[in-house]
């Protein structure tokens, strides 16, 4: 074990008040290392509801979109939507550090601080805003005429850089009262305030949206679902804060969570140069239509992607609860409980998902859209082998206050893709763009594998022996299906949905051919991992 005590000492584990001086584990999610977690895959469950009604809204209304902005139109809002994701991320690592350090208050009783984590981080996001919309202001007009925008065009997207800054202090609010929810558990409410805004948002574009001119509009009931979920959410939320003075963080709280908001942000940052710089790229090399090409199969490689990671806040609101209440050694094995099942279940999810999303797009949005379809298979590649093998490992050292080892294969990823973008781009053209990202996904992902090697024997276990038929049959069910769904000839949302069902008919009979071994032998492994 090669953590010193000083790499841990601000997040080192503390029994929580009502807890302190209790012998067994005293823990109502059922936190004891290795144990059933009661409370674990129904939260997986509620918390893929709230993160499924965003993707479904998203992809039900992209061919509604297309069809009356017109793909131009559709291009220029693809491109402030890039803007808007790249800003929240470049937030100063807050976001991504706000489910933690709630979970963390949360599992020590600790409401006062929480109350000041959310005041506090409110703060910034306002203050961000108001950076961003003043700097909109000075680089809009140079933003607007060094891109390929047809001049028809302009002064919308004009208005839309304008509108940049209160989207993104939305947004960053909307995930601050999301990260509430997950860190104290709360994913049954979390479904419901993220669905209720969903179909709110849905409803209001369907019934307003109509040809035209129509983008401020939309920027305008995009604020709107930010909104909603920020007051539902704190509303269902306030329980678990409490607000006095001193409203903002002390000043060893704001220490602690700059240190960790920081590596954070580092590991955000590629991010942007991972993903969202694609679309920058492909924006100032060709005409703003190709972005719409690009976003439609960055979306579904996303959304795909996104699927398996609904897990994540319940893991990690469980594996920060184990650490604080029994340390290191329970964390660890709690992780290897958890892979044993992860890597095999996500690596089939990903073989036919891949195998299958180029003939999904095309149902979704066409056969002229099939560029769409290779971007997403090329892409999806990339991220399936990231999900799968750092996965866990990103929530493990999230949970012990270990983000710099992210950091580290993040920026491995990065520069990877950065070598590789340039000479790809000249030979594939916006295939080339994705492919030197996936490429970079999979160097990256590979050397956290080899850091996380020195975290207490982090290693991987043997596939169970069944895992190459069950891919086999689940790619094949999965790519026939879609082309007799494909030879329909039918296209838009809802026969994307019936695309999908070969999909998860292949899965299911993975997992019937798999499911056993998976779940008979799990407890035998996971005792047998070095702790």
């Amino acid at each position: 074990m090669r953590l010193s005590r000083q790499a841990l000492r601000p997040f080192r584990p503390a029994a929580a008040p009502e807890t302190a001086g209790r012998t067994g584990p005293a823990d109502p999610h059922g936190t004891t290392p290795g144990a059933p977690a009661r409370r674990l895959f129904p939260g997986m469950g509620f918390s893929a509801l709230a993160q499924i009604a965003p993707l479904l809204t998203n992809l039900a209304l992209t061919p509604y979109l297309i069809h009356h902005l017109g793909l131009d139109r559709f291009g220029v809002w693809s491109l402030i939507l890039v803007f808007l994701a790249t800003l929240s991320v470049l937030d100063g690592g807050i976001g991504a550090s706000l489910a933690r350090f709630h979970a963390y208050h949360g599992a020590r009783g600790d409401k006062d601080g929480s109350g000041r984590l959310v005041v506090g981080s409110l703060a910034v996001f306002v203050a961000l805003g108001g950076l961003v919309t003043g700097l909109g202001a000075l680089l809009a007009p140079v933003l607007v005429s060094s891109l390929d925008i047809a001049p028809h065009l302009r002064e919308e997207a004009h208005h839309l850089l304008m509108a940049l800054g209160p989207l993104l202090t939305l947004a960053l609010a909307a995930n601050s009262a999301i990260a509430l929810l997950q860190a104290n558990a709360r994913f049954a409410s979390l479904a419901a305030v993220s669905g209720g805004s969903c179909l709110v948002y849905g409803a209001a574009v369907v019934t307003m949206i109509d040809n035209g001119t129509d983008l401020t509009l939309l920027a305008l009931l995009t604020a709107g679902r930010y909104l909603l979920t920020t007051v539902g959410g704190l509303a269902v939320g306030k329980r678990h804060i409490r607000i006095r003075r001193p409203l903002l963080p002390l000043r060893e709280e704001r220490r602690e969570f700059t240190g960790y908001a920081s590596r954070m942000q580092l590991a955000g940052f590629t991010v942007f140069l991972n993903g969202e710089v694609d679309a920058v790229v492909i924006a100032a090399l060709l005409p703003v239509r190709y972005v719409g090409i690009f976003a439609a199969g960055y979306q579904a490689a996303t959304a795909l992607r996104s699927l398996p990671l609904y897990a994540f806040p319940p893991i990690l609101t469980r594996m920060t609860h184990v650490y604080v209440g029994h340390g290191l050694p329970g964390a660890v094995r709690e992780f290897h409980t958890l892979q044993f099942r992860w890597l095999p279940a996500v690596l089939i999810y990903g073989a036919a998902t891949t195998a299958a999303v180029s003939l999904a797009v095309q149902v979704w949005l066409g056969p002229e859209l099939a560029l769409s379809g290779a971007v997403a298979a090329v892409l999806l590649a990339g991220y399936v082998v990231q999900v799968a093998f750092t996965g866990m490992r990103t929530c493990l050292v999230r949970a012990i206050g270990r983000p710099g080892l992210e950091t580290r294969y993040s920026w491995c990823t990065t520069a990877v893709n950065l070598v590789l973008t340039v000479p790809l781009t000249i030979a594939f053209g916006v295939v080339g763009v994705v492919l030197a990202t996936s490429l970079g996904l999979v160097a990256g992902s590979l050397y956290f594998v080899v850091l996380c090697r020195r975290l207490a024997g982090l290693r991987e276990q043997r596939l169970p022996r069944r895992w190459v038929p069950a891919t086999a049959l689940a790619v094949t069910t999965a790519v026939v299906g879609d082309l007799l769904v494909l030879r329909l000839g039918w296209h838009g949302a809802l026969p994307l949905l019936l695309a999908g069902l070969p999909v998860a008919a292949g899965l299911t009979l993975a997992w019937l051919l798999i499911g056993r071994e998976l779940v008979s032998s799990h407890r035998t492994r996971a005792h047998r991992t070095p702790a």
